[in-house]
C-alpha cells in the first residue's frame, strides 16, 4: 500500500482542541477498495497529525454520500457506546480516487471526560423540552420520537473540557410553527441548548409558469388586496403531470400533496383549474416541485446517486400566514395564504424545495447564522436560475415576482434580488442579524458564477459542493466547497473565475 501520511497540505486550526478543523489543498492517491474502507486507512495513518488517537470512530455507522464527482464517508464519534453531539470526521474521495479533503470534528480523547452520569429518565427530560418551549401553554406540541441519548461536549473557559450527558429532542409546535432541537442535561435537567431549525421563508393541469406577472406585463389587468381574481388564458401555461398514481390524487413518484386538506381529486386525471378555484395552488406545488426534481435527476442525481428516497409531502395551503417553510424533522414543505397565496408562485415554491435539497445532502443544514444565510440565498438562487432563460431582463435577476406584487420598494415587484452588491463586510453577525438579508449576500455570489460559467456548470458545482459541508458551515467553507467540485467535475477549469468572485464578494480564504 502506498504511504497514505499526508506531508503538503492546508490546514484550518481549531479553537476548541488545538487540533486542526480541516486538512485541505491536497491530493493523496488512496489504495482501491469501497469507501468507508479508504478512510478508515487514511485517518490511522494521520491519526497522529488530526488528534485522533484513542478516539473511537464508529465505521458501523459511517455513511457513504455519492455526488456526481466523488464519494462523501462520515464518520461518527462514539464515547461509552453514545454519540457525541456534533463530533464525527469526515473523508472526501474524487471519482479518479485521490483523497482531496479531511473534516475533523472529533473530540480528542483527553477531552471525553464525563464530570456526570445520568439521572433524569426520558419521561423527565421530555417535560423539561416541552416546558422550555412553551411555558403557557403546551396545546399544539409533540415530541418527535426520535429522542437520542447522547454526550454533549462542554468547553470551559479556562480551557478545561468535558462532556455532559444529555437528552436531545425534537419538538414540533403547531401555532407559530416551530421545529425546536432542545438538548436536556441528563443530569441536572438543565437546557443546555435549543433552536428552531425551520427553513422558512417570510413573505409566496394549468399552471403560472413562473407567475402571472410575466405574461400580462402589456395587458391591463385588475389587482385587488395583492390577488388577481381573473386572469385571461394567457396567464396560464397547459402542462402534463407526471409520475402520478391511481387514486386520482396528486401522489407521485416524487411529489405527495397528502398534507393539504381538501384535496383536489380526479379519477380522470383532469386537473385543469384556475387560480381562483380549488386546487390550483396543489397542483402548481406538484408540478414544480416534480420537474425541479426532474432537473436533478438530469444532472445525474438518480440511481445510487439520487437525493430523495421517497415522496417530499407537500401541504400547498398550510398556514394562512404570509409564510412558508420546509421542516427537516417531517422533510415536508408547507406553503402558506397570507397575502398572494405562496403556492401560487413558482420560485417561492423552488425556494422551500432547494431547503428540501440542502437538507437532503447535507441533514440539519443552516444551524449557524452563516449557514442559515446560505439556506436561504441559495434557494432564491436556485429559483431564479431556473426560470432565468424564460423571464425578460428586466426581471431575469428578481425572485418572487407575484408574490411580491404589493411591495411598492422593489421595482419591478420582487421579494428579493439575486444581483445585491453586498460583500461579506455587509453580514449582520449580530443577534438581530436576518437570515434572508444575509442571504442576498451568498445569492449574489451563486449569480456571479451563474453569469461567469453558465447555468449547467453553476448549477453542477453549487449543488455538488453541499456534499461536504455541514450544518454549522460557513461562506468560506462554501467558497471552498464550490472550488473542490470545480475541480472534481471539471479539472478545475473555472477555478480562476471563482476565485475572482469569491476575492470580490470578500469571502475567503478559498486558497
Amino acid at each position: 500500500m502506498a504511504p497514505l501520511t499526508l506531508k503538503n497540505f492546508r490546514s484550518i486550526p481549531g479553537t476548541a482542541y488545538g487540533t486542526p478543523k480541516e486538512l485541505w489543498d491536497f491530493r493523496l492517491r488512496a489504495p482501491a477498495g469501497p469507501p468507508r474502507r479508504v478512510a478508515r486507512h487514511v485517518l490511522a495513518a494521520n491519526a497522529d497529525l488530526l488528534g485522533l488517537e484513542g478516539v473511537t470512530l464508529d465505521f458501523s455507522q459511517a455513511k457513504v454520500k455519492h455526488s456526481l464527482a466523488a464519494r462523501h464517508v462520515i464518520i461518527p464519534q462514539r464515547f461509552r457506546r453514545l454519540r457525541l453531539y456534533r463530533a464525527y470526521v469526515t473523508v472526501h474521495i474524487a471519482k479518479d480516487q485521490h483523497v482531496y479533503l479531511v473534516k475533523n470534528r472529533a473530540v480528542p480523547a483527553a477531552y471525553t471526560k464525563p464530570d456526570a452520569g445520568f439521572t433524569k429518565t426520558r419521561d423527565a427530560a421530555e417535560r423539561i423540552a416541552l416546558r422550555s418551549v412553551s411555558r403557557r401553554r403546551r396545546g399544539g406540541l409533540q415530541i418527535l420520537p426520535r429522542v437520542e441519548r447522547m454526550w454533549f461536549p462542554r468547553l470551559a473557559k479556562d480551557g478545561s473540557s468535558s462532556v455532559r450527558p444529555a437528552y436531545c429532542i425534537h419538538v414540533r409546535r403547531a401555532r407559530p410553527r416551530a421545529d425546536w432541537i432542545v438538548f436536556v442535561d441528563g443530569h441536572s435537567g438543565a437546557i443546555i441548548r435549543k433552536y428552531d431549525n425551520r427553513a422558512e421563508r417570510t413573505g409566496v393541469a394549468k399552471v403560472f409558469d413562473p407567475n402571472p406577472v410575466l405574461p400580462l406585463l402589456r395587458t391591463p389587468h385588475p389587482v385587488k388586496n395583492g390577488r388577481q381574481r381573473v386572469f385571461p388564458d394567457i396567464a396560464y401555461n397547459d402542462v402534463r403531470l407526471s409520475g402520478l398514481g391511481d387514486n386520482g390524487r396528486l401522489d407521485g413518484s416524487r411529489v405527495t400533496t397528502n398534507l393539504t386538506r381538501d384535496r383536489i381529486v380526479s379519477s380522470a386525471r383532469d386537473f385543469v383549474r384556475n387560480c381562483n378555484e380549488p386546487g390550483f395552488e396543489e397542483v402548481m406545488a406538484y408540478f414544480h416541485i416534480d420537474r425541479a426534481m426532474s432537473y436533478l435527476e438530469d444532472l445525474g442525481y438518480r440511481g445510487s446517486r439520487r437525493l430523495f428516497y421517497s415522496p417530499i409531502p407537500v401541504n400547498a395551503r398550510g398556514t394562512r400566514e404570509d409564510n412558508s417553510e420546509y421542516s427537516p424533522h417531517t422533510r415536508s414543505i408547507m406553503y402558506g395564504t397570507g397575502g398572494v397565496d405562496d403556492a401560487e408562485d413558482a420560485e417561492i415554491i423552488l425556494h422551500e424545495f432547494g431547503h428540501a435539497v440542502q437538507d437532503a445532502i447535507c441533514p440539519q443544514f443552516g444551524q449557524s447564522k452563516e449557514a442559515a444565510a446560505m439556506g436561504e440565498g441559495f434557494g432564491d438562487y436556485f429559483a431564479v436560475s431556473f426560470f432565468a432563460a424564460e423571464k425578460p431582463e428586466a426581471y431575469r435577476e428578481s425572485f418572487g415576482s407575484w408574490d411580491g406584487i404589493d411591495d411598492p420598494t422593489n421595482r419591478p415587484p420582487c421579494v428579493r434580488r439575486v444581483d445585491s452588491a453586498m460583500t461579506y463586510e455587509s453580514f449582520d453577525h449580530g443577534p438581530d442579524g436576518d437570515e434572508h438579508d444575509n442571504g442576498q449576500i451568498w445569492s449574489a455570489t451563486l449569480w456571479d458564477i451563474w453569469l461567469a460559467v453558465g447555468r449547467p456548470i453553476a448549477d453542477r458545482i453549487i449543488i455538488e459542493s453541499h456534499f461536504q459541508l455541514d450544518g454549522h458551515t460557513t461562506f468560506a467553507r462554501g467558497a471552498r466547497a464550490i472550488i473542490d467540485a470545480d475541480r472534481n467535475l471539471f479539472g478545475g477549469r473555472h477555478l480562476e473565475q471563482l476565485r475572482r468572485i469569491f476575492r470580490r464578494r470578500g469571502i475567503g480564504p478559498v486558497e
